[in-house]
C-alpha cells in the first residue's frame, strides 16, 4: 500500500473550514473530532504551534505564511472553467455546414485567423464562450443560445472571471491497521490518548524523513534541476471514524505547497518527488507505529503483512473481528468487483464513488458504547483488552535479543 497523497486545490479549503468550526465547538462538547494542530519543520520554525485555527489554515491554502499572511507563491491565474463549454455542439453544426456546402470545415473561414481558429476548435473538447459566440455569428449566422441554449448564458457570466488555478496542498493520509482503532475506541480515555500520542509521533517520524528526501524545488528552464527544499508546513486533521461510522484512526496532514528553495526562495513542492516516496512513508508509518505503541502500551503484533507493510495487534487479529467493523472497506470491494478492476487506482476510484458525508452527530460516549458492544459479541471485553495491553516489551526483546529491538528502551 501507498501513503494516500491527494492534491487540493485553491478553493477546496472550505471543507477543512468549516471542520475547523465544527471540530471545535463538537469536541468541546463531547462530540466529532479533536482540533487540528500544526506540524512540519517549517512551522515549528515559524512559531506555529497548538491548535491549527481556521484564519490560518485559510493563509496555509491562499500560500501564504499562516501566521503573519506574508505571500509565499504567487497565484497562478487562469480562466475561470465554467467561462468554458463543450465543443461538441459546435463541432457538429460545423461539419454541417460544411457537408451543406461541400466544402471542408476550415474553408468556411473568410481569413487566416478565423480559419486556425476553426482547426483548433475542430481537435479541442473545450471551447470558449467568446469563441462560440464569434464562429456562430461570423460563420454560421446563428445565435450561440440556439445552440448552446442556457449553457451559453452561464458561461457568458464568467467573462472576466479568473482563478487561482494552483494546488494549494497536499492531503496525506495517515491510516491505521483496523485493530489499533479497535483499541483505541474500545479501551479507557488513558489507552485512548497514548494511541493518539503514540500516532502523532510516528507521523512526525515519517515527516522528518520526508522533508530530508521528498521534499523538492525544480529551478532552470522547465523546471530540469532539482534540488531540496527546507521542509514543509502543515496543518494535521484526526479522525476516528470511516464515513460508515466503523473505528478508523487516520490523520489526514494538509502539507501547504510551498518550501523555500537553497536559493532561500519559495517555491511549489516538486509533486513527482513526493509521489515516488509515498508506498517508503506509508511503511516507515507503520514500522515508526508499532514500537511506539509497545512502549507505551505493551502489546504484541502479529507478523508484519509483506503486502502492506502493516501488522495487527495480537488479540485483536481475527479475521472475522476486523471485517465486522470494515464495513467501508467493503464497500469499496464490492464497487471495484462490481466494475471488475483491481489496483490502487481502482481503489481511489470506486471510494469516490462510494463516498457519502460524515454524520459528526454521535457523542464520544455513544461512539465507545457502540463499539464496545461489538466487541462484546465477538467475545472481547474490558478483561481482553486489558490482556492484549501484555508482554509486548517481552515479545521485542525476545524478538531483538541484547537491547536492539524498537521497544528497548
Amino acid at each position: 500500500m501507498a501513503l494516500g497523497v491527494t492534491p487540493l486545490r485553491v478553493g477546496q479549503e472550505a471543507y477543512w473550514l468549516d471542520q475547523i468550526a465544527r471540530d471545535r465547538c463538537e469536541y468541546y462538547s463531547g462530540k466529532g473530532e479533536s482540533p487540528g494542530w500544526w506540524a512540519g519543520s517549517l512551522a515549528e520554525r515559524t512559531g506555529l504551534t497548538g491548535v491549527a485555527e481556521d484564519e490560518a489554515v485559510q493563509r496555509l491554502f491562499a500560500g501564504q505564511d499562516p501566521l503573519t499572511g506574508e505571500q509565499r507563491v504567487v497565484p497562478l491565474w487562469r480562466t475561470h472553467p465554467r467561462f468554458r463549454l463543450d465543443a461538441r455542439p459546435l463541432q457538429a453544426a460545423l461539419r454541417e455546414r460544411a457537408a451543406s456546402r461541400g466544402v471542408e470545415v476550415s474553408e468556411l473561414a473568410t481569413g487566416e485567423r478565423l480559419r486556425n481558429q476553426l482547426q483548433r476548435i475542430s481537435g479541442t473538447r473545450k471551447v470558449s464562450a467568446v469563441a462560440v459566440e464569434r464562429v456562430c455569428r461570423t460563420v454560421l449566422d446563428r445565435n450561440p443560445e440556439e445552440l448552446y441554449g442556457d449553457a451559453y448564458v452561464e458561461a457568458r457570466k464568467h467573462v472576466d472571471k479568473r482563478i487561482d488555478a494552483r494546488v494549494a496542498s497536499f492531503d496525506l493520509s495517515f491510516s491505521d491497521p483496523k485493530s489499533v482503532s479497535l483499541l483505541a475506541a474500545g479501551s479507557s480515555p488513558e489507552v485512548r490518548a497514548e494511541v493518539q500520542a503514540a500516532r502523532h509521533v510516528a507521523i512526525r517520524k515519517v515527516l522528518g524523513w520526508l522533508e530530508q528526501e521528498a521534499v523538492g524545488v525544480r529551478r532552470g528552464h522547465n523546471g530540469i534541476d532539482r534540488f531540496r527544499g527546507s521542509g514543509i508546513t502543515a496543518a494535521a486533521f484526526d479522525h476516528r471514524t470511516s464515513r460508515e461510522g466503523d473505528p478508523q484512526w487516520h490523520t489526514h496532514l494538509l502539507v501547504q505547497n510551498a518550501t523555500l528553495g537553497p536559493d532561500g526562495r519559495w517555491s511549489a513542492l516538486d509533486s513527482r518527488k513526493l509521489y515516488a516516496h509515498a508506498m517508503t512513508a506509508d511503511r516507515l508509518y507503520h514500522a515508526a507505529l508499532r514500537p511506539e505503541l509497545t512502549r507505551r502500551l505493551d502489546v504484541r503484533w502479529r507478523p508484519v503483512d509483506q503486502r502492506s507493510g502493516a501488522a495487527e495487534i495480537d488479540g485483536l487479529h481475527d479475521r472475522n473481528l476486523l471485517r465486522a467493523f470494515s464495513k467501508r472497506r467493503a464497500q469499496v470491494l464490492a464497487q471495484q468487483q462490481q466494475w471488475g478492476h483491481t489496483g490502487i487506482a481502482a481503489g481511489k476510484a470506486a471510494a469516490l464513488a462510494t463516498r457519502k458525508p460524515k454524520d459528526h452527530a454521535e457523542p464520544e460516549a455513544s461512539f465507545s458504547a457502540r463499539v464496545a458492544a461489538g466487541l462484546a459479541e465477538h467475545g472481547i471485553g474490558p478483561t481482553e483488552l486489558e490482556q492484549v495491553c501484555q508482554d509486548g516489551r517481552a515479545q521485542a526483546r525476545q524478538a531483538f535479543p541484547g537491547g536492539a529491538g524498537p521497544a528497548a528502551g
